[in-house]
């Protein structure tokens, strides 16, 4: 049983390594078959990340089952079922890591390290903490291997009108020995930048330069237990041309250097598994996206956590954990240096009560030194009658004020100018969910609606004051808010070298206090994915949905909202000529859709911003 925290599958999305019923992860912190697991998820396999460009995690991420990506290349929004981005939690490897701002940016997390991308849909505070309201997203990194292959990987690509010229590059290779395995891995990037106008000054998307480097290795002892060291280094150096509120040019700048280093050690004790991560994680970054100054973050990061799983007596499968982190900030728009320690407890039980009904129980304890403490349960009841199956759960979740919601001195935004407030609550939610599904030979489908109802949500509020010219804002837990959805789900395999995947979500987000449509999201999704096999040859077409986004055009003063859709398909081929070489190719944003402007996230459109084509070699050897 490895120690790495992995997560659960409700459906395997595009997997090509197993069958829908053989997919083996885990929403527990322990393994388990997919038929067995209790919660909402998708799994995205090494296979299907091989069938996307390249160019970021966010891009695979956008053809995610409740995901709502908003990628301008040098940072990605995430968000799941309609909640705002900040209520998503990104883990690596189950730990969290260090970015600008002391947030998160899923487009720096290196796409030639990931094995599979492992998403949990619904609340997941119970085994998981603060932000995990919506869900939870974890990268699960390569590991090292008996027999380590060597891979290099080349893609260029660019859009058709001459912009966006992209060149990736992908090493990774290995060595083992009877007791030790070992992996290193590299990953390159270079993207010209795009204008949407091409003859205006300002870019739409930066120039981007990223260099990433890893290190994977597994030592087993004579005890038969296992050690685990990772090591990461990241370097983010893009640039672009911005204009100021009075349309003057002005060097945009994204720059960060981070460094992880990580240790973990897993063993049998007693009856059950013992499991000990560690990570100690820092970033220094410097960043101009239209202020006055450049705004820097000095960033480190300490984590520790200890899990127990085992069977207590019989029918009973017990989980325990304890953790501890802390965060030494320095923001230069923050007040001054600060810290914050988080402690944590949790556990939970799967009862089986019968063959076919199953009853999980779990709650988690976190401890903040800034705010105080707070306790999320989850339950979870499912009934599996042969092939149907029947789950409701109900579950809390909750975010932490941010150190720049708390800390905030004066960031310039506009002409606004935002300061923290150090009296802030967290932010709470209670979500109900129920599903069912059916499987048959040839595939699976599952139905899932849920509720949501979240209060003291954090928000920026005007107090009549002016700054130095500019209005002056001040955080508060203001809001109240209800998210209703729905999703539709099935994934077939009409033959053994094709497959279907299907999903359609509905989503009711409102603003409790103002009864009225909360901004920035569609009221439907829908994708299809089909893949199909030609002896070396593979094929593989995506098109992703958008429908009534609802949100004002931002580069218009005191905007009305309004509805918009937007449609993007793409398309991959792969061709093997032979056990060690292949070439592939695409095209994204097939017929070349324009993004409406008010689905543009503050005026920028998704990456890469227009009809995108790549091609590229890959060996193994």
């Amino acid at each position: 049983m490895s120690a790495t925290l992995l997560f659960a599958a409700s459906h395997t999305a595009w997997s090509e390594t197993a069958g829908l019923d053989e997919v083996i992860v885990s929403a527990t912190r322990t393994e388990q078959p997919v038929e067995d697991v209790n919660a909402s998820v998708q799994v995205i396999s090494r296979e299907s990340i091989e069938r996307f460009s390249g160019r970021s995690v966010a891009e695979v991420l956008q053809f995610a089952t409740g995901m709502l990506v908003r990628d301008t290349g040098s940072s990605a929004n995430v968000s799941l079922r309609g909640f705002d981005s900040g209520h998503t939690l990104i883990l690596v490897d189950g730990m969290r890591r260090t970015e600008k701002y002391a947030g998160s940016n899923v487009n720096n997390l290196s796409l030639e390290d990931i094995e599979r991308i492992e998403i949990v849909r619904g609340p997941m505070s119970a085994l998981y903490g603060s932000e995990a309201l919506g869900g939870v997203i974890n990268i699960i990194t390569r590991r090292a291997m008996d027999r380590p292959p060597t891979q290099a990987k080349l893609t260029l690509g660019g859009t058709g009108d001459g912009q966006r010229e992209t060149a990736l590059l992908h090493l990774s290779s290995g060595w083992a020995s009877p007791r030790t395995r070992h992996r290193v891995g590299l990953e390159a990037k270079y993207r010209e930048p795009f204008r949407v106008d091409k003859d205006s000054v300002d870019t739409d998307l930066r120039e981007e330069n990223r260099l990433f480097l890893n290190y994977d290795g597994r030592f087993t002892l004579d005890t038969g237990a296992d050690m685990g060291l990772t090591l990461e280094y990241v370097e983010q150096d893009d640039k672009g041309v911005g204009l100021d509120r009075f349309g003057n040019p002005y060097d945009q700048l994204e720059r960060e250097t981070r460094y992880f280093v990580g240790g973990s050690y897993s063993d049998v004790v007693g009856a059950g598994l013992l499991d000990v991560n560690l990570g100690y994680g820092t970033s220094s970054a410097t960043v101009n996206r239209g202020t006055a100054e450049d705004e820097t973050t000095d960033f480190d990061q300490y984590q520790s956590e200890l899990t127990y799983a085992w069977e207590a007596f019989e029918g009973h499968f017990f989980n325990v954990g304890a953790g501890y982190r802390y965060d030494d900030v320095e923001i230069s728009t923050l007040s001054g240096a600060v810290d914050r320690e988080v402690t944590h407890l949790f556990a939970q039980d799967q009862w089986s009560i019968t063959d076919t009904v199953e009853l999980t129980l779990g709650g988690r304890y976190d401890n903040y030194s800034d705010f105080g403490d707070t306790f999320n349960p989850r339950a979870t009841l499912a009934w599996r009658p042969g092939d149907w199956g029947f789950r409701v759960s109900h579950g809390t979740g909750f975010r932490a004020p941010t150190l720049l919601n708390l800390y905030m001195q004066d960031m310039v935004r506009g002409a606004f100018l935002i300061r923290g407030n150090e009296d802030l609550k967290p932010e709470k939610s209670v979500t109900t969910e129920a599903a069912v599904t059916y499987r048959f030979r040839q595939g699976r489908v599952e139905l899932i609606v849920h509720d949501s109802r979240l209060r003291d949500l954090v928000a920026s509020q005007a107090t009549g004051d002016l700054v130095n010219g500019r209005t002056e804002l001040v955080y508060q837990n203001v809001d109240k808010a209800t998210i209703r959805g729905a999703e539709l789900l099935m994934d077939l395999m009409p033959s053994d070298v094709s497959r279907i995947h299907f999903g359609a979500e509905y989503i009711d987000a409102r603003d409790t206090t103002l009864d009225e449509r909360l901004t920035d999201r569609p009221r439907w999704q829908a994708r299809i994915g089909a893949s199909r096999h030609f002896g070396r040859t593979a094929i593989e077409f995506r098109v992703r949905h958008l429908e009534d986004f609802w949100a004002p055009d931002p580069g218009i003063p005191d905007a009305e909202n309004y509805n918009s859709r937007f449609t993007t398909t793409s398309l991959h081929l792969d061709h093997r000529f032979s056990s060690s070489i292949s070439l592939f190719g695409g095209v994204d944003n097939l017929f070349d859709r324009k993004m409406p402007d008010n689905m543009a996230f503050r005026g920028t459109p998704d990456d890469p911003g227009a009809r995108y084509y790549y091609a590229g070699i890959k060996g193994t050897f």
